[in-house]
Protein backbone atom coordinates (compact mmCIF):
# COMPACT_ATOMS: atom_id res chain seq x y z
CA UNK A 1 0.00 0.00 0.00
CA UNK A 2 1.30 3.48 -1.15
CA UNK A 3 1.38 5.54 1.85
CA UNK A 4 2.05 8.60 0.29
CA UNK A 5 -1.20 10.12 -1.59
CA UNK A 6 -0.88 13.83 -0.54
CA UNK A 7 1.76 16.24 -0.77
CA UNK A 8 4.47 15.71 1.65
CA UNK A 9 4.87 19.45 2.42
CA UNK A 10 1.12 19.82 2.85
CA UNK A 11 1.10 16.47 5.09
CA UNK A 12 3.10 18.30 7.41
CA UNK A 13 1.67 21.38 7.78
CA UNK A 14 -1.15 19.16 8.12
CA UNK A 15 0.25 17.67 11.24
CA UNK A 16 0.98 20.70 12.61
CA UNK A 17 -2.30 21.80 12.10
CA UNK A 18 -4.95 19.07 13.27
CA UNK A 19 -8.06 21.17 13.29
CA UNK A 20 -7.27 22.43 9.55
CA UNK A 21 -6.58 18.43 9.04
CA UNK A 22 -10.08 17.65 10.34
CA UNK A 23 -11.76 19.89 8.02
CA UNK A 24 -9.52 19.08 4.77
CA UNK A 25 -10.90 15.46 6.13
CA UNK A 26 -14.16 16.47 5.60
CA UNK A 27 -13.54 18.34 2.45
CA UNK A 28 -11.96 14.93 0.98
CA UNK A 29 -14.82 12.97 2.08
CA UNK A 30 -17.31 14.95 0.86
CA UNK A 31 -15.36 14.94 -2.86
CA UNK A 32 -14.90 11.16 -2.66
CA UNK A 33 -18.66 10.51 -2.34
CA UNK A 34 -19.50 12.99 -5.18
CA UNK A 35 -16.98 11.77 -7.49
CA UNK A 36 -18.62 7.83 -6.48
CA UNK A 37 -22.03 9.27 -6.93
CA UNK A 38 -21.11 10.06 -10.38
CA UNK A 39 -19.72 6.79 -11.21
CA UNK A 40 -15.79 8.11 -11.15
CA UNK A 41 -14.74 5.13 -9.16
CA UNK A 42 -10.89 5.57 -10.26
CA UNK A 43 -11.41 9.43 -8.95
CA UNK A 44 -12.87 8.44 -5.85
CA UNK A 45 -10.43 5.60 -5.26
CA UNK A 46 -7.70 8.17 -5.49
CA UNK A 47 -9.70 10.76 -3.23
CA UNK A 48 -10.66 7.90 -0.25
CA UNK A 49 -6.56 7.33 -0.11
CA UNK A 50 -5.98 10.83 0.28
CA UNK A 51 -9.13 11.16 2.86
CA UNK A 52 -7.69 7.89 4.40
CA UNK A 53 -4.21 9.26 5.15
CA UNK A 54 -5.65 12.88 6.27
CA UNK A 55 -7.66 10.68 8.61
CA UNK A 56 -4.63 9.21 10.19
CA UNK A 57 -2.64 12.59 10.06
CA UNK A 58 -5.22 14.21 12.08
CA UNK A 59 -5.40 10.37 14.46
CA UNK A 60 -1.80 10.43 14.75
CA UNK A 61 -1.07 14.32 15.35
CA UNK A 62 0.63 15.37 18.47
CA UNK A 63 -2.01 16.74 19.74
CA UNK A 64 -2.72 16.65 24.03
CA UNK A 65 -5.89 13.76 24.16
CA UNK A 66 -6.48 14.80 27.30
CA UNK A 67 -7.70 18.83 26.32
CA UNK A 68 -9.73 17.53 23.89
CA UNK A 69 -13.24 16.53 24.25
CA UNK A 70 -14.39 12.74 24.00
CA UNK A 71 -16.27 14.08 21.21
CA UNK A 72 -13.54 15.38 19.12
CA UNK A 73 -11.31 12.37 19.36
CA UNK A 74 -14.16 10.40 18.97
CA UNK A 75 -15.32 11.63 15.73
CA UNK A 76 -11.59 11.12 14.79
CA UNK A 77 -11.89 7.67 15.33
CA UNK A 78 -15.13 6.79 13.73
CA UNK A 79 -13.81 9.23 10.64
CA UNK A 80 -10.87 7.15 10.12
CA UNK A 81 -12.41 4.34 10.26
CA UNK A 82 -15.05 4.37 8.19
CA UNK A 83 -12.66 6.01 5.36
CA UNK A 84 -10.48 2.68 5.70
CA UNK A 85 -13.67 1.10 5.40
CA UNK A 86 -15.05 2.77 2.54
CA UNK A 87 -11.90 2.61 0.61
CA UNK A 88 -11.17 -1.03 0.80
CA UNK A 89 -14.78 -1.20 -0.47
CA UNK A 90 -13.79 0.96 -3.36
CA UNK A 91 -10.82 -1.41 -3.85
CA UNK A 92 -13.48 -4.56 -3.28
CA UNK A 93 -15.60 -3.38 -6.00
CA UNK A 94 -12.68 -2.53 -8.75
CA UNK A 95 -11.73 -6.54 -8.30
CA UNK A 96 -8.68 -5.22 -6.19
CA UNK A 97 -8.91 -7.99 -2.92
CA UNK A 98 -5.40 -7.83 -1.98
CA UNK A 99 -5.37 -4.17 -1.34
CA UNK A 100 -8.64 -4.09 -0.05
CA UNK A 101 -7.69 -6.86 2.27
CA UNK A 102 -3.75 -4.45 2.91
CA UNK A 103 -5.77 -1.94 3.82
CA UNK A 104 -7.91 -2.86 6.20
CA UNK A 105 -4.82 -4.92 7.55
CA UNK A 106 -3.22 -1.25 7.87
CA UNK A 107 -6.10 0.24 9.93
CA UNK A 108 -6.13 -2.67 12.58
CA UNK A 109 -2.40 -1.75 13.02
CA UNK A 110 -2.82 1.69 13.17
CA UNK A 111 -5.54 1.71 15.69
CA UNK A 112 -3.66 -0.54 17.38
CA UNK A 113 -0.97 2.12 17.83
CA UNK A 114 -2.77 4.70 19.13
CA UNK A 115 -4.30 2.21 21.10
CA UNK A 116 -2.39 3.61 24.26
CA UNK A 117 -2.72 7.16 23.95
CA UNK A 118 -6.18 6.93 25.55
CA UNK A 119 -5.60 3.54 27.99
CA UNK A 120 -7.63 6.00 30.56
CA UNK A 121 -10.13 6.60 28.55
CA UNK A 122 -12.96 3.72 28.49
CA UNK A 123 -15.33 5.06 26.18
CA UNK A 124 -12.38 5.77 23.46
CA UNK A 125 -10.82 2.87 24.29
CA UNK A 126 -13.91 0.53 23.39
CA UNK A 127 -14.57 2.60 20.67
CA UNK A 128 -11.20 1.63 19.01
CA UNK A 129 -11.66 -1.70 20.20
CA UNK A 130 -14.86 -1.71 18.42
CA UNK A 131 -13.50 -0.46 14.99
CA UNK A 132 -10.56 -2.60 15.20
CA UNK A 133 -13.53 -5.59 15.52
CA UNK A 134 -14.66 -4.27 12.73
CA UNK A 135 -11.86 -4.39 10.69
CA UNK A 136 -10.97 -7.59 11.58
CA UNK A 137 -14.45 -9.37 10.75
CA UNK A 138 -14.12 -7.14 7.19
CA UNK A 139 -10.64 -8.36 6.63
CA UNK A 140 -11.88 -12.09 7.55
CA UNK A 141 -15.03 -11.96 5.06
CA UNK A 142 -12.96 -10.61 2.06
CA UNK A 143 -10.33 -13.51 2.55
CA UNK A 144 -13.13 -15.84 3.07
CA UNK A 145 -15.10 -14.65 -0.15
CA UNK A 146 -12.19 -14.65 -1.92
CA UNK A 147 -11.35 -18.55 -1.53
CA UNK A 148 -15.22 -19.32 -2.22
CA UNK A 149 -14.87 -17.45 -5.25
CA UNK A 150 -11.34 -18.91 -6.11
CA UNK A 151 -13.32 -22.48 -5.81
CA UNK A 152 -15.91 -21.55 -7.15
CA UNK A 153 -14.28 -20.53 -10.19
CA UNK A 154 -12.16 -23.65 -10.27
CA UNK A 155 -15.00 -25.93 -9.59
CA UNK A 156 -17.59 -24.36 -12.94
CA UNK A 157 -14.84 -23.24 -15.00
CA UNK A 158 -17.22 -24.80 -17.47
CA UNK A 159 -20.09 -22.67 -16.48
CA UNK A 160 -18.57 -19.09 -15.87
CA UNK A 161 -20.41 -18.67 -12.69
CA UNK A 162 -19.25 -17.03 -9.86
CA UNK A 163 -20.04 -16.42 -6.47
CA UNK A 164 -21.82 -13.21 -5.99
CA UNK A 165 -19.78 -10.64 -3.69
CA UNK A 166 -20.30 -10.85 0.39
CA UNK A 167 -18.07 -8.16 1.65
CA UNK A 168 -19.01 -5.95 4.28
CA UNK A 169 -20.96 -2.65 2.95
CA UNK A 170 -18.88 0.22 4.35
CA UNK A 171 -21.95 1.64 5.30
CA UNK A 172 -23.78 -0.64 7.17
CA UNK A 173 -20.04 -1.03 9.30
CA UNK A 174 -19.83 2.95 9.87
CA UNK A 175 -23.69 2.25 11.25
CA UNK A 176 -22.50 -0.47 14.12
CA UNK A 177 -19.47 1.48 15.17
CA UNK A 178 -22.11 4.27 15.68
CA UNK A 179 -24.18 1.97 17.54
CA UNK A 180 -21.11 1.06 19.78
CA UNK A 181 -20.36 4.39 20.38
CA UNK A 182 -24.19 5.36 21.20
CA UNK A 183 -24.18 2.82 23.68
CA UNK A 184 -21.11 3.75 25.10
CA UNK A 185 -21.90 7.26 25.80
CA UNK A 186 -25.26 5.70 27.53
CA UNK A 187 -23.47 3.92 29.95
CA UNK A 188 -20.62 6.58 30.41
Amino acid sequence: MNTQYLCPIYTKWLQLNPIDARKHRHFLQDSMQKARLQGQLDKACTLAYQTLEAAKLVLTALQNVSNYKDNSVREDIISYSAAGMYLSSLLHCSDNSQEAHNVLQQCQLQLIAVLPLHATNHTILALIKTAMHAFEQSSLLLVNNKLANNDSVNSNSDSGHSVGSHFVNNHSVSKRIHRANNRLSLVH
